[in-house]
């Protein structure tokens, strides 16, 4: 765990970390560690699972009264699926893979109570769903004529596995801004609470197997704070009208 702290001017911040106090009216923390939640299923095993890991960072921050935060969380997102099947005679499969990141920052009073979420909620940072599927005849090896007839047909043949396999790999950066309108006066924990799930599903009929992996992962965070005072009207819930 590493920890950042950029102070300017006004109020008092405190991060995660070893107690350090400054007068700011902006500041930031980062994470460099990595948690994260692997799924991993196949036909010898149960045909679906899912796995979730939650995590946050925070820091904690004085607020006049009627003031506005505005919170931007960055995060490296890792997300990996991998689904195979395999089969012959026309042996039926599917596997899907599912990975996701989420992100909520909330504002919750260090003396206690409710914890506030920020708007716009909770944020999908990155997720992807992988689906395998196929029909499969197989393979056709050895092939003899075993009664001198001329001919060959399956019953002549070793019929071995076809095999079909898709895996994805992708690491991105992302970055999404929150607000927390109209704070009454206080000390607040600003957490950004992370979330990562990976799911798996498969079926498979006949002569035919799945598998399906998947990975969702977190990587370095930052997360920035700053005391703003917003225009009237300045903070809205509307539609985009085309």
């Amino acid at each position: 765990m590493k920890n950042l702290i950029i102070s300017l001017i006004a109020v008092s911040v405190m991060l995660a970390g070893p107690a350090l106090a400054q007068s700011a009216k902006f500041a930031a923390t980062y994470d460099d560690s990595r948690f994260s939640v692997v799924s991993i299923i196949d036909s010898d095993s149960q045909p679906n699972d899912c796995n979730v890991n939650d995590g946050y960072t925070f820091a904690t921050i004085k607020v006049p009264q009627d003031k506005e935060l505005l919170v931007g969380v960055s995060s490296e997102v890792l997300l990996v699926t991998d689904t195979s099947i395999k089969g012959k005679a026309g042996g039926e499969a599917r596997a899907l893979a599912y990975a996701g990141a989420h992100v909520t920052v909330g504002a919750c009073p260090v003396e206690g109570g409710d914890c506030q979420v920020a708007a716009p909620g909770d944020v999908v940072l990155a997720d992807r769903f992988q689906i395998l599927e196929g029909t499969l005849g197989g393979v056709l090896t050895n092939c003899t004529d075993s009664n001198d007839d001329g001919d060959i047909d399956l019953n002549d043949c070793i019929l071995t596995d076809e095999e079909i396999s898709l895996v994805i790999d992708t690491l991105t950066s992302h970055h999404f801004n929150f607000v927390l309108p109209n704070m009454d006066q206080g000390d607040y924990d600003i957490k950004a609470f992370f979330g990562t799930e990976a799911c798996n599903q498969i079926s498979s009929d006949g002569d035919a197997e799945a598998y399906a992996f998947a990975v969702a992962a977190i990587g370095k965070t930052m997360v920035t704070v700053q005391q703003v005072r917003a225009t009237k009207n300045g903070i809205i819930d509307a539609n985009i009208i085309e």
